[in-house]
């Protein structure tokens, strides 16, 4: 749509120049050829500039269409949401835990109230991550013994490490303590609890805090030693996907968990069909089966 109106724009400006032309030519030399040539070349450029003009307004229909036709999709998934996730996970515990630069979306944890599931803590990291502060990678390098010429992928690893330890209720609160300090993460909630899931919103819209890699995989490491499912997801229009990189340690994804369907299937996945769902290239399928109960309700 972009390049269609600077197309546009581009037309008008040849129409000026070529209007001065003549203008020009006309009182300097009363070439009629020459004004001939230019009133052809004016017409023909006309044309593709009304022809230019339908086609973005066809262009523009058709995208309120399609956005209509998504929306009504949506309505119908979020009408339907409740028959097929109502009491899935009845006494589920679940650790939110946003590594990216998306909200945790509204939709998402009514899904998880609904089912039954007890969200005991929201956690989220934050840009400090980065490592971009000298005297935050100072206090990582002294609190956890690194060398003084360790990389920023290190620091994070170890961060993601400790934050883990915190989601299974294995830190210390000295540990606790240290990641507040250095705002490397906003904890929210109950870590005191044991939980059964933690579920990672990653994606990022800027690539200075892309980090699926160094944190958000050993991040899933950490847990799973713990005894502990991790999930990956994000929302469906993220610039920047975490799903590729975190399907390299076989969770569960869900790429589009702002909308019915991802959370739907989150809720499906957790009780028992694993893979990688959502709307994205990186998914093999759009959503988990489902189960033949609830089309009886």
């Amino acid at each position: 749509m972009i390049d269609l109106r600077y197309h546009i724009a581009s037309l008008v400006a040849i129409f000026l120049a070529l209007g001065l032309g003549v203008l020009i030519g006309s009182t300097m030399v009363s070439d009629d050829v020459m004004v001939a040539q230019q009133q052809k070349m004016i017409d023909r450029l006309e044309e593709q500039f009304y022809a230019l003009r339908d086609k973005e307004n066809t262009l523009v229909a058709e995208n309120e269409k399609s956005k209509k036709i998504i929306d009504n999709y949506e309505n119908f998934s979020q009408s339907i949401l409740p028959q097929l996730v109502t009491g899935r996970l009845v006494g589920t515990q679940v650790a939110v835990m946003v590594t990216g630069t998306e909200d945790i979306p509204a939709g998402m944890l009514n899904a998880f109230s609904l089912a039954g599931a007890n969200v005991t803590s929201k956690t989220v990291l934050l840009p400090n991550i980065s490592m971009n502060d000298a005297n935050i990678r100072n206090n990582i390098i002294k609190y956890y013994g690194l060398d003084s010429g360790a990389n920023r992928d290190v620091m994070r690893q170890k961060v993601a490490e400790t934050m883990g330890a915190v989601l299974s209720n294995q830190a210390d609160p000295e540990a606790v303590e240290f990641l507040e300090q250095n705002n490397l993460v906003k904890l929210n909630g109950n870590y005191n609890v044991a939980v059964s899931a933690v579920i990672i919103v990653g994606g990022a819209n800027d690539l200075t805090v892309y980090f699926p890699d160094s944190f958000d995989r050993s991040l899933i490491n950490s847990v799973a030693a713990a005894g502990i499912k991790a999930y990956g997801t994000e929302t469906s229009q993220v610039k920047y996907s975490y799903m590729s990189r975190l399907q390299q340690n076989n969770i569960t994804t869900v790429d589009n968990i702002d909308l019915g369907p991802g959370q739907i299937s989150v809720i499906l996945s957790m009780q028992g069909e694993q893979g990688d769902f959502g709307i994205k290239s990186t998914a093999k399928k759009f959503m988990p089966s489902l189960p033949v109960e609830s089309t009886r309700r």
